[in-house]
């Protein structure tokens, strides 16, 4: 079988670049108001992608456990919606010039989704999606935390952190057994992470 709890360890965790170049890019964002309403926005189109995913992906199979992980991802489309309109004082919608990366952004949920309905053929490809998608929601949203803590801004990301932890329990635990490549996986969700922080510092800085 290709999966184990050695290869939960996202590879991510290893590639302080990466988390270099992500922490100096939040650090930049943060600082003007414009670009941090426009990357809350960005935050919350995603979860709601992420939902609406987990809603077609499963169809009528919405037994208990998934209707709590697709009202939960909602919620926190809320959650970083509302951040957004704080922050930018004004309604938000989703269109090119409110998000930052609008292509990029859909176009990482896609692909990833894509790769893994062809690697994770035969298996739960909600399971596994979910799972690599809350690895990098929960690195990325724990980076973005410190960040703001460091700032000193009254938003705070803990309970979507509880949250997402949560889900990565859950989804490790039903994934433990399934033979899927999960290392290759991880990586091309790597390679589109990384795509997706050229498409949100090009318009960070076409937007400073």
């Amino acid at each position: 079988m290709h999966n184990s709890r050695a290869t939960l360890i996202a590879p991510w965790e290893f590639e302080e670049t990466q988390s270099v170049r992500t922490g100096l890019f939040l650090k930049t964002v943060c600082r003007a108001a414009t670009l941090h309403a426009r990357l809350l926005n960005t935050l919350s189109l995603l979860e709601h992608i992420g939902s609406r995913k987990i809603m077609a992906s499963c169809g009528r199979a919405l037994d208990r456990d998934v209707l709590q992980h697709l009202a939960e991802e909602t919620r926190h489309a809320f959650f970083f919606k509302r951040a957004a309109e704080n922050v930018s004082g004004t309604p938000l919608g989703f269109s090119r010039g409110e998000v930052l990366a609008l292509p990029q952004a859909k176009n990482y949920m896609d692909r990833l989704d894509a790769f893994i309905a062809k690697k994770a053929r035969g298996t739960n490809a909600y399971v596994v999606t979910s799972l690599v998608v809350e690895l990098r929601a929960v690195w990325f949203y724990k980076l973005y935390q410190q960040i703001l803590g460091e700032a000193g801004s009254p938003l705070n990301l803990n309970s979507i952190l509880a949250e997402e932890n949560k889900h990565l329990t859950d989804l490790s635990s039903r994934t433990e057994r399934l033979d899927i490549p999960l290392p290759t996986i991880m990586a091309f969700e790597s390679e589109r992470f990384a795509v997706l922080m050229d498409g949100l510092e090009s318009a960070a800085s076409a937007a400073a």
